[in-house]
């Protein structure tokens, strides 16, 4: 007859816990990997009327700010702006340097011109998406 609480009866159960356990786990992780595939699968959706939506008009739904060049560094693709508050950076009035997403965006700038732009902060970087002389 075999002891209710010895040492082989008690390692037969932790192992039965232990495979319990990361059967369970597995199991989980698995579902939560499909489910969100299955999220990310777009294809039978309509989309046609997309561009109706509120924010998604490119220039017309991005917040503008008002500002004027106060240099330009076309070879390093970056702009100094003297702007008003910056809203959707939550950055007050000032003058600082701007990278921009695209050096063809300077092409036709000049210090001292008034300009709106839009401005984000992708990985830190301060960055002008869009811009377009006053």
């Amino acid at each position: 007859m075999s002891q209710p609480f010895s040492t082989e009866r008690l390692k037969e159960n932790t192992m039965n816990y232990k495979t319990l356990t990361l059967t369970l786990l597995l199991g989980l992780a698995t579902h939560t990997s499909l489910q969100a595939e299955e999220m990310m699968n777009h294809a039978g959706h309509d989309m046609g009327q997309m561009s109706q939506m509120e924010g998604m008009n490119e220039m017309g739904e991005m917040a503008m700010t008002q500002g004027v060049i106060s240099r330009i560094n076309a070879a390093n693709g970056k702009v100094g702006i003297k702007h008003e508050a910056i809203d959707n950076l939550k950055m007050p009035a000032m003058t600082m340097v701007f990278r921009v997403a695209d050096p063809a965006l300077l092409q036709d700038l000049k210090v001292g011109d008034a300009v709106r732009f839009h401005a984000e902060n992708p990985a830190g970087k301060l960055t002008v998406t869009a811009i377009q002389k006053q």
